[in-house]
């Protein structure tokens, strides 16, 4: 299977198979007779399954067309690395294994909504909008802070950006919320307007930013100026933890 998501500055690949697992005994068999290690040397389960991605390493018995001759995965792993990336290796016996890549977004282009919250604009990754709704002066008018919409009879928070990123302007009239989504989990974004639709190319924040959790990154607009890419990830388990709290209570 295979699966991508985007956490935090990166995009995280996974492919999970269903079969036998790696066999660690004929892994460190295998890495002894090639001298990639000292026979009865220490290893952590994670150092035993880097060993696959050695350049030469196969524990193949014989040679096929697809398999055997060792290469592929090294070929993989400096694939990965020269996008300043990384590979990991999970594997559980009899139940099969997981490779997840880790590829920064700094390479990445995204289709992306473009949103002026205050003075500010800002890009939601079109992959996580599920729906753009007028947010009602009655529901405006509730407490500060985080509050709940009725969407086809299920309540979803929403987060007023404006109070989230101390615009310390006035809101516009007709605010929209952007519901997003990751997983099972939903939230709603409120902006003051929506621009439009907008292909994005993700720049690093500044070392000054980079533990600001709401952002993953950067783009430059046509005029020159800079528009926050909002980490969809971080705001929808912000918006949510109240929730889970309170069912958990219940």
């Amino acid at each position: 299977m295979l699966a991508a998501r985007q956490s935090g500055a990166e995009v995280v690949i996974t492919i999970t198979d269903d079969g036998r697992g790696v066999d660690r005994a004929r892994v460190r068999a295998k890495a002894e007779e090639n001298g990639l290690i000292q026979p009865g040397q220490t290893l952590s389960d994670n150092e035993l399954l880097q060993l696959i991605f050695a350049p030469g390493f196969s524990t193949a018995a014989a040679i096929t067309n697809l398999s055997g001759r060792g290469v592929g995965m090294d070929v993989v792993k400096k694939t990965i690395e020269g996008l300043r990336g990384s590979i990991e290796i999970a594997s559980t016996p009899g139940e099969g294994s997981v490779v997840s890549l880790r590829i920064p977004l700094t390479l990445a282009i995204i289709d992306g909504l473009l949103v002026r919250v205050g003075a500010g604009r800002y890009v939601i990754p079109l992959a996580t909008v599920e729906e753009c709704v007028e947010l009602t002066p009655t529901q405006d008018l509730r407490s500060t802070g985080r509050s709940l919409i009725t969407l086809r009879d299920e309540l979803v928070p929403f987060i007023r950006l404006r109070e989230q990123f101390a615009t310390g302007t006035p809101p516009d009239p007709h605010q929209k919320i952007v519901v997003v989504a990751t997983g099972q989990e939903r939230v709603g974004l409120v902006v003051d307007q929506i621009l439009g639709d907008h292909q994005t190319v993700i720049k690093p924040l500044s070392s000054f930013h980079a533990d600001v959790g709401a952002f993953s990154g950067a783009t430059i607009m046509g005029d020159g100026g800079v528009a926050l890419i909002l980490d969809i990830g971080h705001l929808v388990a912000s918006g949510q933890r109240p929730e889970t709290q309170m069912r958990a209570a219940g």
